[in-house]
């Protein structure tokens, strides 16, 4: 395994959260469903050695896009590669040995 080696792929991942709204704004745009886009289309790579950190306002979704990595949170869309194992799809055994080994801090 060298240096260069990617350990962890993130493409395109989103994590967009529905906005409640009453009966009334319901009725008036019931085709418009609205979201707020805490994560919306985030991509990057960590390659072996590497340690990476986000940064960023508050309320920009540093934290949801942890969260979502460790899929303590289901993304709206987007894929998380762990070497060649794909996080999304991962057993209940398979993604607890996944978050011995991953943190966010």
């Amino acid at each position: 395994m060298s240096s260069d080696e990617i350990i962890l792929k993130v493409r395109n991942l989103k994590k967009w959260f529905p906005v409640r709204t009453g009966i009334l704004e319901d009725l008036i745009s019931r085709d418009e469903k609205k979201y707020v886009k805490a994560v919306d289309g985030i991509s990057f790579d960590i390659k072996k050695r590497q340690i990476y950190g986000l940064a960023g306002e508050s309320g920009c979704g540093k934290t949801t896009t942890g969260r979502v990595i460790l899929r303590l949170l289901e993304p709206t869309s987007g894929e998380v590669q762990l070497g060649d194992q794909d996080i999304f799809s991962l057993t209940k055994r398979e993604l607890n040995e996944f978050r011995k080994s991953a943190q966010i801090i």
